[in-house]
C-alpha cells in the first residue's frame, strides 16, 4: 500500500454530492488538499465521478470541488481524490488545511496520516 505523503485530518464536516446518477449526503471523516473520506448512506461504488459542496466551519459558502474521483469504496464509507477545483477553491482549502495544521500542533485536532 502505499504511503501518503500528504497530511490527512481527522474532521466532521457536512457534504454533499452529485454526479453520474447520484445525489445524496454525508460526512468528511477525513480531509487532505488532495482528497477526502467521506461517510454516507449512498452506495458509491470505486470510479465514480462526483461534484462536492463541503461546509466548512464559520463559512457560510460551501467549499465546491467540480470534480473528485472515487478511489476506493468499503461499505458506507468511500476516498475521494480531488481531480478539479477552481483556484479561488483550491485557495480555500489550503487556509483550512493550513488552520488544520495550527490547531494539530497546538493539540487540537487528531493528525491522521
Amino acid at each position: 500500500m502505499d504511503k501518503r505523503i500528504y497530511a490527512r485530518f481527522a474532521v466532521k464536516l457536512p457534504v454533499s454530492l452529485s454526479g453520474q446518477g447520484v445525489a445524496g449526503g454525508g460526512l468528511v471523516s477525513g480531509l487532505s488538499d488532495r482528497g477526502c473520506t467521506v461517510i454516507s448512506d449512498e452506495l458509491i461504488q470505486a470510479g465514480t465521478s462526483l461534484a462536492l459542496h463541503i461546509q466548512l466551519p464559520g463559512q457560510y459558502a460551501p467549499l465546491k470541488v467540480d470534480l473528485a474521483e472515487v478511489r476506493w469504496a468499503q461499505g458506507r464509507e468511500f476516498g475521494l481524490e480531488f481531480v478539479r477545483l477552481r483556484l479561488e477553491e483550491k485557495a480555500r482549502l489550503q487556509r483550512f488545511i493550513s488552520a488544520l495544521v495550527r490547531k494539530a500542533e497546538g493539540g487540537g485536532f487528531k493528525h491522521t496520516g
